[in-house]
């Protein structure tokens, strides 16, 4: 006979332990991956229709400020955009994570949020910032003293490269340019026709002499003879006269090694400052 107590300590014992939910953890963190490079995508990846379309909505919305409509000429503009551009991707990465798609799947663990900042960090570069470039806008750092005090070393500063394409630039207008390897900011003080002449710091502009409340000098005159006074110079078709805001130091048009500038050497017009390591500068519009 056969002990049934044997046959029953025999039987195979079938797990009743619930399955990782492993599948389900890595696709919601691929969502979130997705929504931090473009919010709502992982929504729409998790099947969450409305969430996923209202976010794409909102973050095309972002886009077309930036382009077409180039908002960013005004720092508050490029201030709004930016921090909702942010936030958007947060929320929509933070959401891929929190809402499971079965109210029976447990919560990912807060130690996965940790992973949101820098998802979002290169989402964002990777995706506002070639339609930033792509709309016209850089963003540039001044290096030098011959630009005091309107622009201080540090200085980091918006730039349009679109605006001079649509018309010339004016006198008293800074203008970013090329030249030779480098980049620099000077400003515009005659225009083609113009006669301009120098005399002991006073300049003259077609013999009238014009007030220049952006300048300074630093050093006494008579200090640099052949920056005080030169000229007078009428300028030519397609070229510009431009000079420093620091005028003791300023490498401009009055250099014969620096000359006048081409047109096509102006490459933008600076717009205004918006970081710098010297405090009550940030937001100084520079048109």
């Amino acid at each position: 006979m056969s002990d049934p107590s044997s046959r029953t300590l025999a039987t195979p014992i079938t797990s009743t332990v619930p399955p990782q939910h492993s599948s389900e953890t890595k696709r919601h963190l691929l969502a979130a991956l997705f929504s931090a490079f473009a919010p709502g995508a992982g929504q729409l990846f998790l099947g969450q229709r409305r969430k996923g379309i209202l976010l794409t909505i909102a973050l095309a919305v972002l886009i077309f400020g930036v382009f077409p409509l180039r908002l960013p000429r005004s720092l508050v503009a490029f201030d709004l955009i930016v921090l909702s551009w942010l936030g958007l991707s947060i929320y929509s990465s933070c959401a891929a994570l929190l809402e499971p798609d079965n109210s029976a799947i447990p919560r990912l663990s807060v130690w996965w949020f940790l992973l949101i900042p820098p998802l979002v960090y290169a989402g964002f570069n990777s995706v506002f910032t070639p339609i930033f470039l792509g709309s016209g806008f850089r963003a540039l750092k001044f290096e030098s003293s011959a630009m005091e005090s309107t622009l201080l070393i540090g200085d980091h500063f918006i730039i349009d490269k679109d605006s001079y394409r649509y018309h010339p630039p004016a006198r008293n207008d800074l203008v970013v340019m090329h030249r030779n390897d480098y980049q620099t900011v000077k400003r515009v003080i005659a225009l083609s026709g113009d006669t301009i002449e120098g005399r002991n710091r006073q300049i003259l502009l077609n013999g009238q002499a014009v007030g220049e409340p952006f300048i300074q000098h630093k050093l006494p005159i008579g200090s640099n003879p052949e920056q005080d006074s030169f000229g007078p110079v009428t300028i030519p078709a397609g070229k510009y006269f431009v000079m420093g805001d620091n005028r003791d130091v300023s490498l401009d048009s009055r250099a014969q090694d620096f000359g006048l500038v081409d047109a096509q050497a102006i490459t933008g017009r600076p717009l205004y400052i918006y970081r710098s390591p010297t405090g009550g500068r940030v937001g100084k519009r520079l048109y």
